[in-house]
């Protein structure tokens, strides 16, 4: 039961990031292209954004226990954990920036872009992370 701790919530986590992501969309074609009469729900993106980064980064943490549980080992999942490692210093960037931003509001342009750059890169990460999860819950976990 454990091993599916995991999965479950980095798979929520991923689903919210994508509604994230859409409405961090909304503010930079705004910004950046132009387009007019848009609202940027900026508490939402806020509030949202710092929970699936935070659930990433907890439940980084979670799956190094749950592989420890259930084989006594970790990093044994090859591709998987090196890019969960990877996305770590990402996560530690994007709650940085997005509270720097929500704390002190100010005309920026190069922060908000670097913030969502990462954070979609993030997403895309995240997105390889669902598919050789999948593979390592079937090979290793169902297998």
């Amino acid at each position: 039961m454990i091993m599916w701790i995991h999965p479950v919530l980095q798979t929520l986590a991923l689903a919210l990031s994508l509604y994230v992501l859409a409405l961090g969309w909304v503010r930079f074609s705004f910004a950046h292209l132009g387009k007019k009469g848009v609202v940027f729900a900026w508490k939402r993106h806020v509030l949202l954004g710092k929970i699936v980064l935070c659930v990433w980064a907890l439940d980084f943490a979670i799956g190094l226990g749950a592989a420890w549980w259930g084989w006594q080992t970790v990093f044994i999942t090859g591709a998987h954990y090196k890019v969960g490692l990877a996305m770590l210093p990402l996560i530690a960037f994007g709650l940085a920036s997005g509270l720097a931003m929500d704390r002190v509001k100010a005309k920026r342009t190069a922060l908000p872009l670097a913030h969502g750059a990462f954070n979609a890169l993030l997403v895309l990460l995240a997105l390889y992370q669902l598919f050789t999860g999948i593979l390592i819950l079937r090979d290793m976990v169902l297998g």
